[in-house]
């Protein structure tokens, strides 16, 4: 697009213009509603509630869109790059051969979609935990029957490394939000 690349990270950027627009369409929200934030990624995010960003992981999964489609292969068939080598999102992807998009974020953020399905699952962990929250994302995987109990398990080995004499024990139940 010709865009300068040195300064693609500040928030006036034209491609962060351009993403914050295309969030904004996705949400059916005005652009000027969004409120920027910052993570520990350095790049430019958004201060999103649950259900918002459960929203925009439907529209990921749904695949309806020739961008969001482009953004699933990518994720897909480099999952090292969305997060590296060994990381929860990374091994997830692979264990699910092409059938789940995942992506962490910063403070306890897990979010989840199968391809095809439309469905967005967002999770937010209170005290910013990553354990916790790839614990209660494979308990969702588990509780939606979206990976094999084997990839599950050995999912479960690679990324809950728990100490000896330590307990977790997810509770909780799926909800659904129609918006």
């Amino acid at each position: 697009m010709g865009w300068p690349l040195d300064s693609y990270l500040q928030g006036n950027h034209p491609l962060q213009v351009e993403v914050n627009r295309r969030i904004a369409e996705l949400l059916g929200l005005p652009a000027d509603e969004l409120v920027a934030a910052r993570d520990d990624c350095g790049a430019p995010t958004l201060r999103l509630r649950l259900d918002q960003i459960a929203l925009l992981y439907a529209h990921l999964g749904a695949s309806r869109q020739a961008e969001m489609e482009q953004v699933i292969r990518a994720m897909l068939a480099h999952p090292e790059l969305v997060a590296g080598e060994g990381r929860f999102d990374t091994e997830l992807m692979r264990r699910a051969h092409g059938q789940i998009v995942s992506k962490g974020g910063a403070e306890g953020v897990q979010c989840l979609s199968r391809v095809g399905e439309g469905m967005g699952v967002a999770i937010k962990v209170e005290d910013g935990s990553k354990r916790a929250k790839h614990a209660v994302a494979l308990h969702l995987l588990r509780q939606l029957d979206w990976l094999t109990p084997t990839g599950l398990q050995e999912l479960e080995e690679q990324v809950l490394l728990i100490a000896p004499g330590v307990q977790l024990e997810v509770a909780g139940a799926l909800r659904y939000q129609e918006t």
